[in-house]
Parts: structure tokens; C-alpha cells; sequence
């Protein structure tokens, strides 16, 4: 049986790579992963001698999606993964996928040293992909200049990020924050050394003060990977004070799930299931401690050449903590699929599958 009459995964990476990591013979690969994938070249383009190719993994998605009952999910490029193949995902399946925009090409040119990053050119690469049918939000995260290796101030980096602000505003979408830390493989590539939001989650108080018409999504919800939960506590902070700031919480444990799930301070209707299929943490089980499971990057194991299942973990997870609590099913039914439907605007043949009242 299905937990929910209609399930949405709102944190899917339907594209793979394809690394030739066993070509460097040393412990080398691993640091320079990170940089390689980021400049994934997509298999079709291809010549046979890149380093990481990236491509459309979406069939694993689909058999995933038939196994577990999920209806829809949310694609979302990283690391190298393009817009356009997501684009492509999309037209394949139009009732099955959705997707967020990212500056994909501005990043890689940067890169190539064929253009100087500019926030502008970012800018208007997201405003292209959100004109397109099936584009309905910003992210995963917002990153910035992949060349810069110092620390870009708070003062500065709210100055460049209300570009994807504006542009979010014009397409009525919301943006996606990332949140949450994970360390192997390479480790946090920087990013949190060098962009302050991806350390303070909190910061994201001030974006939504400024641009009170733009939803906010963590990611991850504050836990992509590891048992820390400072960030998840930080983003309760945040979601407690604005109405449409939303949680995922799809790699969360059941007593993490108490966190915001019991907050006074926010709704039901704030809370999303997300995991990060696609990505290559794997499940950490360690039964009778605390926490019983988490998911993180792990060297020891090597580099996960299966796919990692995403969904039965997550899904026995959400079901232990929602038998637990006995919380009622038009409540899971919103975390499994209804606020999804209502952020995203996402079309369903029966628009009266979850809890909505009139007044009277």
C-alpha cells in the first residue's frame, strides 16, 4: 500500500555520472572529482576520452518511481548536469517530471575560460529555462562564481544573490537554499568556506524580509548527509518565522522528524518530501544508536557504482514516524504530495485529494 494517495519527490537527480576514476590509479581521484564533475560533458558530446561524462538516468528513476508508488518528481540539476538534458526528461514524460533552473552553461564557460562569471549572465540563463514549460523553481541552491576561492562577505554575496531573487520574483517561483553538510569524497568543495549562506542557514531571514513574495525551499532541509544537527535546527528557525519557508525532510530519521513536525510555529503545510535521488551518498545503518541510520559519502566503501535506494529507506522512515506519532493521514498526505502540488502548481486529475477546508 502506498503511504499517500499522490507522492511527489521534491529533490531528484535523474542524470548520472560516468567517472574513469580507475584510470588515475591513486588516491588523486578522489580530490579532483569534484572539479571534473563539474565540468561533466554530457555523453552525446562526448568523444570517448572525458574524464566524466554525464547522462540520462531517468529509467532508473522511472522503475524506482513504479517500485516505491511515487508519482512525480522534481529534477534537479548539479555537479555538471544540464538543464538541457532535464529538458529533455521533461518532454518524455510531461505528467511524470518537473524541474528547477540553474545557470548550468554560465558556470561551465567560467570555467573552460571562455567567459568571466557575471551574475547578469547567470541572470539570464535562469530567466531563459523558466520561460520553458516544465521549469518551475530556482536551484538546488544558489551557488555563484566557480572560479573564486576566497570568501565572498555576506554584504556582497546578498547583493549577488538577489539577482536569482529578481528573477524568481518575475517567474512567481520559488528558490531553492541549500542546506546541510556532506564530507567525503572530496569534502564540501569549498563551497561553505567560500559562501556564507551555505554555512548560516539563517541568513535566508533576510532574503525573504526583502523579497517576501519568493517561497523558500531548504534543502535537504538542513540534513543532506552526516548526524549534525545544527543546520536542521537553524532552518526550524527560519520556517518558524515565515509561512512559506519549507522543509524537506526526506533523509531525516523519525526523531529528527520531531523537530519541525512538533514546532508550534510551523505547519504541516511547510513540509515537503525530499530526498537526493541520484546522488551519491549511500545509507549509513547503525541500529540501536543514535541516530539508527543517516546517509553520507563514505571513502572507505569506494565510489557507489549501484544506485543508491533512496526511496525504501526514507519511506520506512517517514512511515515509522508517522505510526509513532499517529499522525493522521491527510497530514502525511501533505508532506508525501499536497504541498508539493500547491507550491509547484502542478496539475492532478483530482483536485480534491487533500485536506482543505471552506469556511463557514
Amino acid at each position: 500500500m502506498k503511504l499517500g494517495r499522490f507522492i511527489v519527490e521534491t529533490h531528484c537527480h535523474a542524470q548520472r555520472h560516468a567517472v574513469r576514476i580507475q584510470d588515475h590509479g591513486d588516491d588523486s581521484a578522489y580530490e579532483t572529482l569534484p572539479d571534473k564533475m563539474k565540468m561533466a560533458v554530457p555523453a552525446e558530446e562526448s568523444d570517448g576520452e572525458d574524464d566524466v561524462i554525464v547522462y540520462d538516468n531517468s529509467d532508473r528513476v522511472l522503475r524506482d518511481m513504479d517500485t516505491y508508488g511515487v508519482d512525480m518528481a522534481v529534477l534537479l540539476p548539479s555537479f555538471g548536469m544540464t538543464n538541457e538534458i532535464n529538458k529533455q526528461i521533461i518532454d518524455e514524460n510531461p505528467d511524470t517530471f518537473i524541474a528547477a533552473a540553474a545557470p548550468v552553461q554560465t558556470k561551465k564557460k567560467a570555467l573552460r575560460g571562455e567567459e568571466e562569471w557575471s551574475w547578469e549572465a547567470a541572470a539570464a540563463e535562469l530567466d531563459e529555462w523558466l520561460s520553458k514549460d516544465g521549469f518551475r523553481m530556482t536551484g538546488e541552491g544558489i551557488r555563484g562564481d566557480p572560479t573564486r576561492t576566497e570568501p565572498v562577505e555576506w554584504s556582497q554575496r546578498k547583493k549577488d544573490i538577489r539577482h536569482v531573487f529578481d528573477v524568481a520574483a518575475d517567474h512567481e517561483v520559488p528558490v531553492r537554499w541549500h542546506t546541510g553538510y556532506v564530507s567525503g569524497y572530496g569534502g564540501a568543495h569549498g563551497l561553505f568556506n567560500i559562501f556564507p549562506d551555505w554555512s548560516d542557514p539563517t541568513l535566508a531571514s533576510q532574503m525573504k524580509a526583502e523579497y517576501p513574495e519568493v517561497p523558500i525551499i531548504f534543502d535537504h532541509g538542513g540534513m543532506q548527509a552526516g548526524w549534525q544537527e545544527h543546520h536542521v535546527e537553524k532552518c526550524c528557525q527560519v520556517a518558524a518565522t515565515f509561512d512559506d519557508v519549507y522543509l524537506e525532510i526526506g533523509l531525516y530519521w523519525p526523531e529528527l522528524m520531531k523537530k519541525p513536525l512538533n514546532d508550534p510555529n510551523i505547519s504541516i503545510e511547510q513540509i515537503l518530501w525530499g530526498t537526493d535521488w541520484g546522488a551519491s551518498m549511500v545509507e549509513h545503518s547503525q541500529p540501536n544508536e543514535d541516530p539508527p541510520y543517516y546517509w553520507e559519502q563514505i571513502n572507505e566503501r569506494g565510489l557507489p557504482a549501484h544506485q543508491s535506494d533512496y526511496w525504501g529507506p526514507s519511506l520506512r522512515q517517514l512511515q515509522k514516524f508517522a505510526m509513532e506519532q499517529d499522525l493522521p493521514q491527510e497530514e502525511l498526505n501533505l508532506i508525501l504530495g499536497g504541498n508539493a502540488v500547491r507550491l509547484f502548481d502542478i496539475e492532478v486529475e483530482d483536485d480534491r485529494m487533500f485536506r482543505n477546508y471552506i469556511d463557514v
